[in-house]
């Protein structure tokens, strides 16, 4: 999560703050769906939780994901596991202090300085305890936002199901709230950020994540606004804060080049096969393929970015029914939309390694193969 206002630039820019329970940060669908959000959004501080990783592993997945800064919680034998990123431009971050289920940190500097608290309660109420946390926001004179995972509702229409009562768990929660005055933030997108089961018969989904905020914060930045995303590599949604949402300009077409993720379509060797001309000089036929090549990409491969985005705007459609009602079919059609969304990302993972060029792959050979024999 990132937010506006740590700089006499604030209003130049956009900052988002990202919050998953990613359920194990060394999952390669994880990879590839935190990818796709920290390119679909500007992202400038992410929270992640239940990272189930530590030491040097946790060390590499975070400068993987791209951030400048981290501090972490490290799970303790695959259990648990806090990670705060944050990118350098937010300016000065100072973590103030943090205990297995919290991180409190203080960003910016001056009039536009506030307080983050990013949080993972214990999935056991025996092992959760609020009494730390009043401490923390207790203490906090600023303004201040506390985000993440509580593992626990306060109102009954914030579960599907139930026997019509609230647990002690979520009475207790309630009463925290009201105690330290805290404002939650509400949302934008589906009704819960937590679910489980694949059959209409064992369903359940419940709003477990959040962000709440004190009454400076709310006046302060009266435009911010929280989006609860499509539920995608995880049983937890990501939730996105924006606090200065701005436009966003189309990005410019690229040159035509070969596409190493066209090699993983069923249909493309044969499309090659089919279409280079033996008979023509290569550098004619290779013209030649390139015209082909650009309608087969529109009409048949697709861009993959509105390949993407269409997939995504079908699961979200998807899943905002399986918020009113759960059906065997709405499950299964989600589970189908879900796993051809995970190819496209694999697709889209190999055009970055072709772009980024980070380490040489065996796509790059392959990218060149198919011509070799054919000329």
């Amino acid at each position: 999560m990132g937010f506006p206002g740590f700089s006499k630039r604030f209003k130049d820019y956009y900052h988002g703050l990202h919050l998953l329970n990613c359920r194990g940060a060394n999952k390669p669908n994880f990879r590839r769906s935190i990818r796709y959000l920290l390119k679909k959004s500007e992202v400038d501080v992410l929270a992640l939780f239940e990272t189930h990783a530590g030491g040097e592993k946790a060390g590499r997945i975070c400068q993987k994901l791209g951030f400048d800064n981290s501090f972490r919680i490290d799970a303790v034998r695959q259990s648990g596991g806090i990670w705060l990123l944050w990118r350098s431009k937010v300016g000065v971050v100072e973590i103030l202090e943090s205990s297995h289920q919290f991180i409190h940190a203080r960003v910016g500097e001056g009039s536009d300085r506030f307080h983050l608290v990013v949080v993972y309660a214990a999935p056991t109420t025996s092992r959760r305890s609020w009494d730390q946390l009043s401490g923390v926001v207790e203490s906090i004179v600023e303004p201040v936002f506390v985000g993440g995972d509580f593992n626990t509702i306060v109102r009954l229409d914030e579960r599907t199901g139930g026997n019509g009562r609230l647990s002690q768990d979520s009475l207790a929660f309630g009463e925290w709230i009201n105690e330290l005055s805290l404002i939650d933030m509400g949302f934008k997108g589906g009704r819960f950020t937590w679910r489980r089961g694949r059959t209409q018969s064992n369903f359940i989904a419940k709003r477990l994540d959040r962000v709440f905020c004190n009454a400076q914060s709310r006046l302060k930045w009266q435009e911010a606004v929280v989006l609860h995303l499509p539920f995608l590599s995880s049983d937890h949604v990501p939730v996105y804060m924006q606090i200065n949402p701005k436009s966003r300009s189309n990005p410019r077409r690229r040159p035509f080049r070969f596409e190493a993720a066209w090699l993983s379509h069923e249909g493309f060797k044969d499309l090659l096969s089919a279409s280079w001309d033996p008979n023509m000089s290569t550098p004619d036929a290779l013209q030649g393929l390139q015209h082909k090549l650009r309608k087969w990409n529109r009409e048949v491969f697709g861009n993959i970015h509105v390949r993407k985005e269409k997939l995504m705007g079908e699961i979200k459609g998807i899943q905002d029914l399986l918020m009113v009602t759960q059906t065997d079919a709405l499950l299964a059609k989600e589970e189908e939309l879900l796993a051809e969304f995970e190819i496209i990302l694999e697709q889209e993972e190999t055009l970055w390694f072709q772009k980024s060029r980070e380490k040489f792959i065996a796509l790059g050979d392959r990218n060149t193969s198919f011509f070799i024999r054919r000329q």
